[in-house]
């Protein structure tokens, strides 16, 4: 008698003690990244604001893709070779493909340090070299001009010149913007959120402060008129367009003032420009020393500052120059 074939076995699945259903047409989930986990143990070992969680990641996926490497294995020659990757292939800036590779280090460092690692790789690999920062300040004689214009061809005067007298003490455009009435009490502005997280408080000078009473006056009386009423969440600086009267001002907002009051004048203007001359008046006109004047400013990296330190020394320099060939000349 012929004996019956026996069937092949069938694999059932089981997770947590239960068969699994099978979908017809279901395609397989893709493995996770292993590297992920690691950059999402770095992140959360990190008191990061969410811009700086975004930009660590960004830097972070960059390597990622180029190389799949796992993180253990990567070597220092390919380190290098990325950083090439990034100048000549992708023709990123050196600052932007030095500020790529301090991730990739400040990563690398947290994970010798967390003993994922025995060497780092990117030890050795240096940072490409930029030309020396310049300050680009306005001189005194640019920012009556700039104070000139805005009487001529503002559309409110009185607001633009408040925030030309704001972006002056150091503020940047964003800055200046999402300020509050709350954030400005009469002598000073405090800044709340920042690039950096270069918060703080920031004294203004009397002129400063006249300019910005007047506006605010301005802004009160036009609240009434219209019954409306003003918060201290309410915005300090509003847009005057047809579209968005009444409504924050933004960063374009800003721009297109910057804009016509440099074709006005023929300056080279934008609202950093205004940051550069405060930090610059700091160090070269007030003599203030390099640490008040960063807390000031609310520069947190030195590297950052010293293009105004550097314009200080060469005044220094030449200054002592001429005294000292005066005195030769007069000893002659």
């Amino acid at each position: 008698m012929k004996r019956p074939a026996i069937p092949d076995p069938v694999i059932v699945p089981l997770v947590g003690g239960k068969e699994t259903l099978t979908i017809p047409g279901a395609k397989a989930a893709s493995p996770t990244d292993l590297r992920q986990t690691k950059v999402d143990e770095f992140i959360a070992a990190r008191s990061l604001k969410p811009k700086s969680e975004q930009a660590y990641r960004r830097d972070l996926q960059c390597f990622m893709e180029w190389t799949q490497q796992a993180w253990v294995n990567v070597t220092r020659r390919q380190v290098a070779q990325f950083k090439q990757y990034l100048l000549q292939e992708r023709k990123l800036a050196p600052n932007s493909a030095n500020r790529i590779l301090r991730t990739l280090k400040t990563f690398y460092k947290w994970m010798l340090e967390s003993e994922y690692i025995s060497s780092d790789p990117t030890t050795g690999v240096k940072q490409e070299k930029v030309p020396e920062a310049q300050s680009k300040e306005l001189e005194d004689e640019e920012v009556e001009q700039i104070y000139a214009a805005i009487e001529e061809v503002s559309r409110d005067p009185v607001r633009d010149r408040a925030l030309f007298s704001v972006l002056l003490h150091g503020l940047r455009a964003e800055e200046a913007i999402n300020l509050n009435f709350e954030d400005y009490d009469g002598q000073q502005v405090v800044i709340r959120e920042a690039k950096h997280d270069s918060v703080g408080e920031v004294p203004l000078a009397r002129q400063a402060r006249a300019d910005v009473d007047t506006y605010v006056h301005q802004r009160q009386a036009q609240a009434e008129s219209m019954g409306q009423e003003i918060t201290p969440q309410s915005p300090l600086f509003v847009s005057n367009s047809n579209r968005s009267r009444g409504q924050r001002l933004t960063y374009w907002g800003v721009q297109e003032m910057m804009n016509q009051l440099a074709e006005h004048t023929g300056i080279d203007l934008h609202a950093h420009r205004g940051r550069h001359t405060f930090c610059t008046n700091l160090i070269v006109k007030l003599e203030m020393d390099t640490a008040l004047a960063m807390e000031l400013s609310r520069h947190r990296d030195i590297r950052s500052f010293k293009r105004y330190t550097n314009r200080k020394n060469k005044l220094a320099a030449k200054r002592a120059f001429l005294k000292a060939t005066d005195r030769l000349e007069q000893e002659q």
